[in-house]
């Protein structure tokens, strides 16, 4: 009785869970409690195989356990436990997920789970939305409509990656059925791109246009889809025009990269951003082979801020806001190449496989890693880790799809 009711449950956490990846800190709760059933399941049944012992499966741990071994030359311990503590799920999910696939691959609702998502964060745009608008109608304030305001407590960036995820989900289901135009799918990604228009993320709009633009592409040159490729390329480049020519983040652009020149204590985040990479450029040269461990890096980087006389970025104690930097500067070369292999492997995989929403989620987390470390928090953490598994199990299921209609 006991057995099949931890059964049960766990099966409901594990297809429930990707309904609460987008809300605002009640994703990491929900882990935790995922996991725990987990454990409790895992225990009653006490089955596991040894066929997660290959590197897609074992590549965010391995990753995890290089963080672990920079412990040993990191002089601030409890600021490199602290990222290790935010990094776990890069063990949890992956364990998570091999046991919902060893157990569940029949029963698991891939395409459901899909539609969960999409539900949830067209709650979540609605609910932000409003609250926009009805702060709009009391004060008269238009700022209230973008950015910051629009976005709450989330953080614009990451929040424009959770919206682009959606905008994936709705492309794939756009071109499932190659000879009829889906105008809800349609409609569903023009209302996503209005939310991340006055989102105003500079870099969840320009990745977001990559990825219609290579989408498109996509379905020409290899499933010769040309009425819907058009239609979503014009939807891309009137995004990509408004998004980007009429954003007043992006007019900000051309000014910032001038103040860099003259004014190193800025804190405003184009021309920050250019100081920082030029700083973490300048420290590699010299910790380049094996970084200066997860604990230091951000004392290191301080230290030099306050060097080079960078106010704004001493006061707001800014990471380097690109992962690729984050990562070398920490963890020195060979965290560099387990991040380019934790991207690379899945994207080949997904092309082999014309996986096309794999495919642009993993350039959607490529794309993200060059304006935020998006690594360091368990916003980025989290999500990424989940979605990362849960298109490798989706892919998993078809490979046993396809195995099982060939033995009938």
């Amino acid at each position: 009785m006991i057995k099949r009711l931890l059964y049960s449950t766990f099966l409901a956490l594990s297809i429930a869970s990707i309904i609460h990846m987008p809300i605002l800190n009640v994703a990491r709760i929900y882990l935790a409690i995922w996991f725990i059933f987990s454990l409790l399941f895992f225990f009653t049944n006490r089955k596991l195989s040894f066929n997660f012992i290959n590197i897609e499966w074992l590549i965010f741990p391995l990753f995890l356990l290089l963080h672990t071994f920079s412990l040993l030359y990191t002089n601030n311990l409890t600021r490199g436990f602290f990222d290790i503590e935010v990094k776990l799920s890069f063990i949890v999910i992956p364990f998570l997920f091999f046991l919902v696939y060893q157990h569940f691959y029949e029963k698991l609702p891939i395409t459901k789970m899909k539609r969960l998502y999409l539900v949830s964060l067209f709650i979540i745009v609605i609910f932000l939305t409003i609250r926009a608008i009805v702060s709009y109608i009391s004060d008269n304030n238009i700022s209230h409509l973008y950015y910051n305001e629009l976005s709450w407590k989330y953080h614009p960036s990451y929040l424009a990656m959770y919206i682009s995820l959606g905008i994936i989900i709705l492309i794939e289901k756009l071109f499932e059925n190659d000879n009829k135009v889906s105008y809800i799918y349609v409609i569903g990604v023009t209302v996503l791109l209005v939310f991340l228009f006055l989102l105003s993320s500079k870099a969840g709009i320009i990745v977001t246009f990559v990825l219609l633009i290579v989408a498109s592409l996509y379905q020409i040159l290899f499933n010769k889809v040309i009425i819907k490729s058009v239609v979503l390329s014009i939807i891309a480049i009137i995004f990509a025009y408004y998004g980007i020519h009429e954003n007043y983040r992006f007019q900000a652009v051309k000014s910032s990269i001038e103040k860099v020149e003259t004014n190193i204590q800025t804190s405003e985040s184009n021309a920050i951003r250019i100081l920082i990479w030029e700083t973490g450029i300048d420290l590699l040269k010299t910790h380049w082979l094996f970084g200066v461990g997860c604990g230091d890096i951000k004392d290191v980087l301080i230290n030099e801020y306050e060097k080079r006389n960078m106010h704004g970025a001493v006061e707001k104690k800014l990471n380097l806001h690109n992962q690729y930097i984050e990562t070398w500067l920490s963890l020195g070369i060979f965290g560099l190449l387990m991040l380019l292999t934790i991207l690379f492997l899945p994207f080949v995989i997904a092309f082999k496989q014309k996986n096309v929403s794999w495919l642009l989620f993993i350039m959607l987390i490529a794309g993200n890693f060059i304006t935020e470390s998006m690594l360091n928090t368990q916003a980025g953490v989290i999500f990424i880790t989940y979605f990362y598994y849960f298109f490798y199990v989706e892919h998993k299921l078809k490979i046993h799809d396809t195995i099982f209609t060939a033995k009938n």
